[in-house]
């Protein structure tokens, strides 16, 4: 069963929250946007479902409520932030807000973060990045939870990817992916309803294939696509682990588990200002020129229609903001806990 809720409520509860936990009331309502934009695009994995881990993690002193953020810029197109164990959202806002005023002077930049924890959907950062006008990457990396092509071992993140882009179509180019065959968040979520999942998603701790969410939570997800899902991992954990000076791979700390070792999670931007290029705002109209032929293509067999990346995240937020987002009971028990556990009013069950 589940309970819907207006966006109003669950971000003012959520607010609340984290601010009882001890973020001041500009971060704390940071924290809640992404937690919010997550669950109104469908993906309730990456969405409130994390209120009670993340405000755990601060409470426990495992993340920093406080942070001292620090930017430099060892040079005019390259930023490093250090995230001084803030909260993934906090420390990743601040670097693209950094990074898009840097590609305002410079056209482009690229941002390597270090010392963070778990930033949520990064659809979030590049929609705000396409917002000013720019084009952006986001990735982060992850603590080890899939294997390898040809491994049984969880040794590496399953490490997403964003990438955005402005069109004169009326829902920007936006996609977000795990290098997974699916999102890790799935997988637990599954788990803790014990539903079963399909087959290929994940392997158990024997390495056999396994349809056990609960199986799968304690085995290793898969790679998408096999080697190239694996290769683009890797390539995140370059960028991101590696290139920010923190942890990567096997040595990063666990979400759930590791509450004396901070997660040490790192990211990576980068932001092109479309304004400081070439074409300026003609960008806008060829990408809206290059979508229209995409989606004027044939469509195959069983397809009404063709969809771009972005375009069902988007028309799923404009439905869900409209009738409420839904939250499965269990859910909602782990949100009212928290409530008390921080000395909070609980979500209730009013609308």
């Amino acid at each position: 069963m589940s309970r819907a809720f207006s966006v109003a409520r669950l971000r003012a509860f959520a607010v609340s929250v984290f601010a009882a936990a001890g973020l001041d009331d500009a971060d704390a309502e940071t924290v809640a946007d992404v937690l919010v934009h997550a669950d109104l695009r469908g993906h309730g994995s990456h969405g409130l479902t994390r209120i009670p881990i993340y405000a755990e993690r601060i409470v426990a002193g495992a993340v920093k409520a406080r942070p001292e953020i620090r930017v430099e810029r060892p040079s005019p197109g390259f930023l490093h932030v250090d995230g001084d164990n803030g909260p993934g959202p906090v420390v990743t806002l601040r670097a693209l807000e950094a990074a898009i005023a840097a590609a305002r002077e410079q056209g482009v930049v690229a941002a390597s973060i270090a010392h963070s924890n778990h930033n949520g959907a990064g659809s979030f950062y590049v929609e705000k990045a396409i917002e000013a006008g720019c084009l952006a990457f986001a990735m982060t990396n992850a603590p080890p939870s899939m294997a390898v092509f040809g491994g049984r071992e969880a040794v590496i993140g399953t490490n997403p990817i964003t990438f955005g882009a402005p069109t004169a179509s009326e829902a920007p180019l936006l996609l977000d992916m795990a290098t997974s065959v699916v999102a890790r968040g799935k997988i637990v979520e599954g788990a803790k309803r014990g539903e079963t999942i399909p087959p290929g998603w994940a392997l158990d701790r024997d390495g056999r294939p396994t349809t056990d969410a609960v199986a799968a939570e304690k085995g290793v997800v898969l790679p998408f696509g096999g080697a190239k899902g694996s290769a683009l991992a890797i390539m995140v954990e370059l960028l991101t682990g590696v290139l920010a000076g923190g942890r990567f791979a096997k040595s990063m700390g666990n979400l759930y588990s590791d509450y004396e070792l901070t997660q040490d999670v790192g990211h990576f931007l980068l932001v092109v200002d479309l304004s400081r290029t070439h074409l300026g705002p003609d960008f806008a109209e060829r990408a809206g020129a290059l979508v229209a032929e995409l989606t004027g293509s044939a469509p195959a067999e069983g397809f009404e229609r063709i969809r771009m990346p972005g375009e069902v995240e988007a028309e799923r937020a404009r439905d869900v903001a409209a009738r409420g987002i839904a939250l499965p009971d269990n859910v909602v028990a782990d949100l009212d806990a928290v409530a008390r556990k921080v000395g909070v009013a609980s979500l209730g069950d009013a609308p």
